[in-house]
Protein backbone atom coordinates (compact mmCIF):
# COMPACT_ATOMS: atom_id res chain seq x y z
CA UNK A 1 0.00 0.00 0.00
CA UNK A 2 2.59 2.36 1.01
CA UNK A 3 4.69 2.12 -1.96
CA UNK A 4 1.54 2.41 -4.24
CA UNK A 5 0.77 5.47 -2.87
CA UNK A 6 4.34 7.11 -2.95
CA UNK A 7 3.66 5.95 -6.90
CA UNK A 8 0.78 7.90 -6.81
CA UNK A 9 1.91 10.79 -4.97
CA UNK A 10 4.79 10.91 -8.16
CA UNK A 11 2.25 11.19 -10.73
CA UNK A 12 0.68 13.46 -8.62
CA UNK A 13 3.05 15.79 -8.31
CA UNK A 14 3.40 15.34 -12.07
CA UNK A 15 -0.59 16.70 -12.19
CA UNK A 16 0.40 19.70 -10.46
CA UNK A 17 2.93 20.54 -13.07
CA UNK A 18 1.07 19.21 -16.09
CA UNK A 19 -2.04 21.48 -14.77
CA UNK A 20 0.39 24.62 -14.20
CA UNK A 21 -0.92 24.43 -10.30
CA UNK A 22 2.92 24.96 -8.95
CA UNK A 23 3.69 27.32 -10.75
CA UNK A 24 0.43 29.47 -10.45
CA UNK A 25 0.94 28.87 -6.91
CA UNK A 26 4.55 29.97 -6.54
CA UNK A 27 2.54 33.21 -8.71
CA UNK A 28 -0.09 33.80 -6.08
CA UNK A 29 3.16 33.48 -3.38
CA UNK A 30 5.10 36.10 -5.15
CA UNK A 31 1.95 38.53 -5.01
CA UNK A 32 1.69 37.98 -1.55
CA UNK A 33 5.77 39.11 -0.54
CA UNK A 34 5.37 42.00 -2.85
CA UNK A 35 2.01 43.73 -1.70
CA UNK A 36 3.04 42.93 2.07
CA UNK A 37 6.62 44.56 1.03
CA UNK A 38 4.48 47.62 -0.25
CA UNK A 39 2.34 47.63 2.59
CA UNK A 40 5.30 48.15 5.29
CA UNK A 41 6.39 46.54 8.33
CA UNK A 42 3.70 48.28 10.36
CA UNK A 43 0.84 46.00 8.67
CA UNK A 44 2.90 43.04 7.30
CA UNK A 45 1.85 40.90 10.35
CA UNK A 46 -1.93 41.22 9.84
CA UNK A 47 -1.49 41.17 5.78
CA UNK A 48 0.72 37.84 6.30
CA UNK A 49 -1.66 36.07 8.38
CA UNK A 50 -4.46 36.94 6.44
CA UNK A 51 -2.69 36.35 3.04
CA UNK A 52 -1.73 32.51 4.55
CA UNK A 53 -5.09 31.97 5.63
CA UNK A 54 -7.05 32.40 2.34
CA UNK A 55 -4.07 30.78 0.74
CA UNK A 56 -4.94 27.64 2.91
CA UNK A 57 -7.91 27.67 2.23
CA UNK A 58 -9.58 29.04 -1.05
CA UNK A 59 -6.81 27.50 -3.09
CA UNK A 60 -6.94 24.49 -1.37
CA UNK A 61 -11.13 24.63 -2.66
CA UNK A 62 -9.72 25.18 -6.13
CA UNK A 63 -7.15 23.30 -6.45
CA UNK A 64 -9.28 19.93 -5.43
CA UNK A 65 -12.26 21.12 -7.81
CA UNK A 66 -9.79 22.62 -10.67
CA UNK A 67 -7.93 18.83 -10.78
CA UNK A 68 -11.25 16.45 -10.76
CA UNK A 69 -12.89 18.32 -13.32
CA UNK A 70 -9.21 18.28 -15.85
CA UNK A 71 -9.16 14.55 -14.78
CA UNK A 72 -13.07 14.10 -15.38
CA UNK A 73 -12.45 15.62 -18.85
CA UNK A 74 -8.94 13.56 -19.56
CA UNK A 75 -10.80 10.58 -18.58
CA UNK A 76 -8.00 9.67 -16.20
CA UNK A 77 -10.01 9.16 -13.60
CA UNK A 78 -11.91 6.03 -14.63
CA UNK A 79 -8.17 3.65 -15.37
CA UNK A 80 -7.60 4.73 -11.94
CA UNK A 81 -10.20 3.62 -9.56
CA UNK A 82 -9.57 -0.30 -11.50
CA UNK A 83 -6.14 -0.68 -10.39
CA UNK A 84 -5.56 -2.23 -7.03
CA UNK A 85 -5.09 1.01 -5.47
CA UNK A 86 -7.74 1.68 -2.63
CA UNK A 87 -10.35 5.06 -2.84
CA UNK A 88 -8.48 5.94 0.56
CA UNK A 89 -5.67 5.78 -0.72
CA UNK A 90 -6.54 7.66 -3.79
CA UNK A 91 -8.12 10.53 -1.55
CA UNK A 92 -5.38 10.73 0.85
CA UNK A 93 -2.75 11.42 -1.61
CA UNK A 94 -4.75 13.73 -3.23
CA UNK A 95 -5.33 15.57 0.32
CA UNK A 96 -1.46 15.92 0.75
CA UNK A 97 -0.90 17.41 -2.53
CA UNK A 98 -3.13 19.91 -1.56
CA UNK A 99 -1.61 20.11 1.44
CA UNK A 100 1.56 20.48 0.15
CA UNK A 101 0.55 23.09 -2.11
CA UNK A 102 -0.43 25.14 1.20
CA UNK A 103 2.61 24.64 3.00
CA UNK A 104 4.77 25.51 0.05
CA UNK A 105 2.87 29.14 0.50
CA UNK A 106 3.16 29.24 3.72
CA UNK A 107 6.68 29.24 3.84
CA UNK A 108 7.60 30.94 1.54
CA UNK A 109 5.59 33.93 2.93
CA UNK A 110 6.45 33.04 6.27
CA UNK A 111 9.95 33.17 5.40
CA UNK A 112 9.56 36.29 3.35
CA UNK A 113 8.14 38.51 6.71
CA UNK A 114 10.67 36.80 8.60
CA UNK A 115 13.77 37.99 7.40
CA UNK A 116 12.84 41.07 4.74
CA UNK A 117 9.93 42.13 7.16
CA UNK A 118 11.72 41.66 10.28
CA UNK A 119 8.45 39.96 11.68
CA UNK A 120 8.39 37.35 14.38
CA UNK A 121 6.56 34.87 14.49
CA UNK A 122 5.69 30.78 15.82
CA UNK A 123 6.52 29.15 12.42
CA UNK A 124 5.46 25.88 14.19
CA UNK A 125 1.85 27.20 14.66
CA UNK A 126 2.15 28.75 11.12
CA UNK A 127 2.35 24.67 9.56
CA UNK A 128 0.02 23.14 11.94
CA UNK A 129 -2.48 25.41 11.10
CA UNK A 130 -2.13 25.34 7.33
CA UNK A 131 -1.82 21.83 7.26
CA UNK A 132 -5.81 21.00 9.43
CA UNK A 133 -6.73 24.58 6.89
CA UNK A 134 -5.97 22.65 3.88
CA UNK A 135 -6.92 19.11 5.03
CA UNK A 136 -10.51 20.71 5.79
CA UNK A 137 -10.59 22.66 2.65
CA UNK A 138 -9.61 20.09 0.54
CA UNK A 139 -12.32 17.47 1.78
CA UNK A 140 -14.90 20.64 1.47
CA UNK A 141 -13.71 21.33 -2.32
CA UNK A 142 -14.16 17.71 -2.74
CA UNK A 143 -18.02 17.89 -1.54
CA UNK A 144 -18.24 21.21 -3.59
CA UNK A 145 -16.47 19.74 -6.62
CA UNK A 146 -18.69 16.47 -6.85
CA UNK A 147 -21.93 17.90 -6.30
CA UNK A 148 -21.54 20.77 -8.78
CA UNK A 149 -22.61 19.65 -12.25
CA UNK A 150 -20.19 21.51 -14.03
CA UNK A 151 -16.49 24.00 -13.15
CA UNK A 152 -18.89 27.02 -13.66
CA UNK A 153 -21.52 25.47 -10.79
CA UNK A 154 -18.55 24.12 -8.95
CA UNK A 155 -16.60 28.19 -9.11
CA UNK A 156 -20.59 29.35 -8.29
CA UNK A 157 -20.44 27.19 -5.24
CA UNK A 158 -16.77 28.03 -4.06
CA UNK A 159 -17.71 31.70 -4.59
CA UNK A 160 -21.01 31.23 -2.21
CA UNK A 161 -18.83 29.27 0.85
CA UNK A 162 -15.86 31.86 0.63
CA UNK A 163 -18.08 34.90 1.02
CA UNK A 164 -20.79 33.47 3.44
CA UNK A 165 -18.22 32.19 5.68
CA UNK A 166 -15.61 34.80 5.15
CA UNK A 167 -16.85 38.14 4.94
CA UNK A 168 -18.06 37.86 8.74
CA UNK A 169 -14.70 36.94 10.12
CA UNK A 170 -13.27 40.27 7.64
CA UNK A 171 -16.08 41.99 9.38
CA UNK A 172 -15.41 41.04 12.56
CA UNK A 173 -11.84 42.32 12.35
CA UNK A 174 -13.18 45.82 10.67
CA UNK A 175 -15.27 46.46 13.91
CA UNK A 176 -18.39 46.41 11.82
CA UNK A 177 -20.09 42.97 13.58
CA UNK A 178 -19.57 42.63 17.34
CA UNK A 179 -16.69 40.26 18.89
CA UNK A 180 -19.20 38.19 20.92
CA UNK A 181 -20.40 36.59 17.20
CA UNK A 182 -16.76 34.87 17.14
CA UNK A 183 -18.08 32.36 19.83
CA UNK A 184 -20.62 31.82 16.82
CA UNK A 185 -17.97 31.69 13.97
CA UNK A 186 -16.47 28.92 15.33
CA UNK A 187 -18.74 26.85 13.16
CA UNK A 188 -17.30 28.63 9.95
CA UNK A 189 -13.72 26.71 8.97
CA UNK A 190 -12.76 29.99 7.27
CA UNK A 191 -13.01 32.08 10.65
CA UNK A 192 -10.86 28.99 12.48
CA UNK A 193 -8.61 29.42 9.74
CA UNK A 194 -8.01 33.46 10.49
CA UNK A 195 -8.05 32.61 14.44
CA UNK A 196 -4.95 30.18 13.71
CA UNK A 197 -2.82 32.72 11.84
CA UNK A 198 -3.43 35.46 13.98
CA UNK A 199 -2.66 33.37 16.50
CA UNK A 200 0.45 31.88 15.25
CA UNK A 201 1.78 35.86 13.58
CA UNK A 202 1.29 36.68 17.77
CA UNK A 203 -0.90 39.51 16.25
CA UNK A 204 -2.22 42.18 19.15
CA UNK A 205 -5.73 41.10 20.46
CA UNK A 206 -5.40 37.87 18.73
CA UNK A 207 -6.90 34.63 20.98
CA UNK A 208 -4.58 31.66 22.43
CA UNK A 209 -4.02 28.32 21.27
CA UNK A 210 -6.06 27.39 24.24
CA UNK A 211 -8.60 29.57 24.12
CA UNK A 212 -12.30 28.33 24.24
CA UNK A 213 -12.76 29.56 20.37
CA UNK A 214 -9.70 27.74 19.11
CA UNK A 215 -10.22 24.60 21.05
CA UNK A 216 -14.19 24.55 20.11
CA UNK A 217 -13.08 25.31 16.60
CA UNK A 218 -10.73 22.45 16.03
CA UNK A 219 -12.93 20.23 17.31
CA UNK A 220 -15.61 21.08 15.04
CA UNK A 221 -13.04 21.10 12.10
CA UNK A 222 -11.71 17.80 12.78
CA UNK A 223 -15.19 16.54 13.15
CA UNK A 224 -16.21 18.39 9.59
CA UNK A 225 -13.15 16.77 8.00
CA UNK A 226 -14.04 13.35 9.63
CA UNK A 227 -17.89 13.21 8.57
CA UNK A 228 -16.83 14.57 5.07
CA UNK A 229 -14.27 11.74 4.05
CA UNK A 230 -16.23 9.21 6.27
CA UNK A 231 -19.73 9.15 5.16
CA UNK A 232 -19.82 11.25 1.52
CA UNK A 233 -16.56 11.70 -0.18
CA UNK A 234 -14.53 8.15 0.18
CA UNK A 235 -18.57 6.65 -0.17
CA UNK A 236 -19.22 8.86 -3.69
CA UNK A 237 -15.87 9.38 -5.17
CA UNK A 238 -15.96 6.17 -7.29
CA UNK A 239 -19.12 7.19 -8.71
CA UNK A 240 -19.00 11.18 -8.94
CA UNK A 241 -15.53 11.30 -9.88
CA UNK A 242 -16.06 9.65 -13.17
CA UNK A 243 -19.95 11.35 -13.89
CA UNK A 244 -20.30 12.95 -17.21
Amino acid sequence: MFRNGMILFKSEFIRLIKYRIIPISLAVSIIWMVTIYFIGEDASSTFASLFIALDASVMSLLMIGTSLFFEREENTLKPLLVTPISIHTILIVKLISTIYIAMQSAILVSLFVYFVMGISLNFIGVFISVIIIALVHGLIGFYLSMKSLDFTAFLVSMIIYTVSFGLPSLLIGLNVLPEWLEVVLVVSPMHVSMIYLNAAFQLEGALGIFSLEVILGTLWMMLVSYYLFKNYVSKNYAFLAVKE
